[in-house]
């Protein structure tokens, strides 16, 4: 016989055999049991959520007061922890820096004037002084000489009074002018030294947009970049950001939180103050501890087009670990019910037949099929109130069905349909 029919052969012997574990009816030892535990049993509710941060800070582009447009230079790493105080984004600085340049030049040329100015008042000063006095002088002369006058014959005393008077205007005209002179100068002086102020105003201004053009972080948290409404994307550098718009999140990863959506079915079990737990999807050998804080108390929709309502509630984390960032995605299990000190067994042990709900129960050689009474269920596992005792095995499949017969009845063993079940696990 050739080789190609020994392997023709073996191939049809391990079809048969195959076949033959199917299709005939297993013995007890071949079929997969479970032995009855006595416990505590938890009724959980299961929901997918996302991590967030209970803290966060909102970074925007700085509002500058002297105007100019802004344009993103540089950006810290996103996904890296900053310091409080560390630089998080800088913007181009150039237009800040010529209008300072522009305003000190300013001030320099309103400086030159101010002191062009006080010398110019100087000199006038003093000559509008000097002619006050001058004519303060020839005032008191022209008085001691009207004084003399007094015997004198009439047409000299006329020429005394005209001399008296003539002194007189002009020493007024003098004192005038001089305080005329002051007030003009103080006027001048006021409105340089106002240019001088205003333009030292402005220097401080655009100073300070200097210092705004460099965004700090306040606290220390996780850098996460925010979206760019005007191209759709993340923020990066090039981009011209207005005025106030969102640049940069730091959520604080000290204390974090979850936020999960509850299904109208099931958010009359959910209150405040239940336990949770938190499994990360990306890190499901890790779980967490939490509590439920805060339940809403207005359903949405769990999608747009959908009728579906769900409940957002809020999970605060006990535990903080570094796998715990913003955004990732978790499974859910929130605590609704606990059952002390009952049997309880898989679902799949547990099969129905018309009314009758039943287990097979190993009797050693065999399995005998034993009525049983049920209690409360989870996603795995359910409460057995009478039937079966603690300690005894209870078979995972039906004995009397070959492995694809029962396989093809799975679905309808299980008691209860899904939308009956509270998810969970024990």
């Amino acid at each position: 016989m050739s080789v190609k029919h020994i392997l023709i052969s073996i191939g049809a012997v391990i079809l048969l055999l195959v076949v033959a574990y199917f299709l005939w009816p297993s013995s007890a030892a071949d079929v997969p049991s479970y032995r009855v535990q006595r416990g505590d049993f938890e009724i959980y509710v299961i929901e997918s959520g996302s991590v967030r941060a209970k803290n966060s800070v909102t970074i925007t582009a700085p509002r500058i007061i002297s105007g100019g447009n802004l344009q993103v230079v540089s950006l810290a790493p996103e996904g890296t922890i900053a310091k409080e105080g560390d630089v998080l984004a800088r913007f181009d600085p150039s237009t800040a820096l010529k209008r300072i340049q522009d305003k000190q030049t300013e001030l320099k040329s309103a400086m030159a004037d101010l002191a062009k100015l006080k010398a110019q008042q100087a000199a006038d000063e003093s000559q509008a002084q000097t002619e006050y006095e001058t004519a303060k002088l020839n005032f008191q002369l022209a008085e001691l000489a009207r004084e003399k006058m007094q015997f004198e014959p009439e047409a000299r005393k006329r020429e005394a009074q005209i001399e008296f008077e003539r002194a007189r205007l002009t020493f007024e005209q003098a004192k005038l002018n001089l305080e005329n002179k002051s007030i003009v100068r103080k006027s001048e002086l006021g409105n340089l030294q106002l240019r001088i102020e205003q333009i030292r105003s402005d220097i401080a201004v655009s100073q300070k947009d200097m210092e705004e053009l460099t965004l700090r972080a306040p606290i220390s948290g996780l850098i996460v970049y925010e979206n760019n409404w005007a191209t759709g994307r993340k923020i990066t550098k090039g981009d011209q950001p207005w005025s106030g718009m969102p640049i940069i999140s730091l959520p604080d990863l000290t204390a974090m939180e979850a936020e999960v959506s509850i299904n109208e079915m099931d958010i009359s079990k959910v209150e405040r103050g239940q336990s949770v737990l938190i499994i990360p999807d990306a890190f499901p050998d890790k779980t967490f501890h939490g509590t439920i804080s805060s339940v809403s108390q207005i359903g949405r929709q769990k999608g747009q087009g959908s009728n579906i309502k769900v409940f957002d509630i809020i999970v605060d984390i006990k535990e903080t670990d570094e796998v715990l960032k913003p955004g990732i995605t978790t499974t859910t299990k929130i605590i609704v019910d606990q059952v002390k000190n009952v049997l309880s067994v898989p679902i799949i042990s547990v099969f129905e037949d018309g009314k009758t709900t039943y287990a097979y129960v190993s009797d050693g050689g065999s399995f005998e099929k034993r009525e049983v009474t049920l209690g409360q269920r989870n996603d795995n596992f359910v409460v057995v109130a009478s039937g079966i005792r603690e300690g005894e095995l209870v078979a995972l499949r039906n004995p009397e069905m070959s492995v694809e017969e029962d396989a093809q009845g799975e679905a309808m063993r299980a008691p209860g349909s899904p939308s009956d079940r509270t998810e969970g696990n024990q």
